[in-house]
């Protein structure tokens, strides 16, 4: 077996292949192409063994993240979450230490940026 046909290499290029045949696919004119609706595209059956046979295409990425943070706000669950972009990990907020915690990073952020506008003026 030579260097370049180690078993890693081979799984490498397998990814490098479906990903280019993925690509090829998508611009093949095959797969149709819908509006995206998260409410349309939460029940979008895909099987793991084909290429996608529906793309969901957005007007620019702010549109798609609007749609999706309203779609996400209407789920109705028993808790809420914080992220911490200091630790990038995201908290549940389930006791009330939590939650003051939460807000105590917000208002230190807010008076950050407030001391940051006051320097401009």
């Amino acid at each position: 077996m030579s260097r370049f046909h180690t078993p890693m290499f081979a799984v490498m290029e397998d990814r490098l292949n479906d990903t280019f045949c993925s690509i090829q696919y998508s611009l093949s004119g095959e797969p149709q192409y819908k509006a995206f609706d998260p409410d349309v595209t939460a029940m979008q059956t895909y099987q793991d063994q084909t290429f996608q046979p529906v793309y969901f295409v957005s007007e620019s990425f702010e549109d798609a993240k609007s749609k999706l943070r309203n779609y996400a706000s209407k789920i109705k669950k028993s808790f809420s979450l914080h992220y911490d972009p200091l630790t990038c990990s995201v908290e549940i907020l389930d006791k009330p230490h939590k939650i003051k915690k939460a807000l105590r990073q917000v208002a230190d952020e807010l008076k950050n940026l407030c001391f940051a506008l006051d320097k401009l003026a």
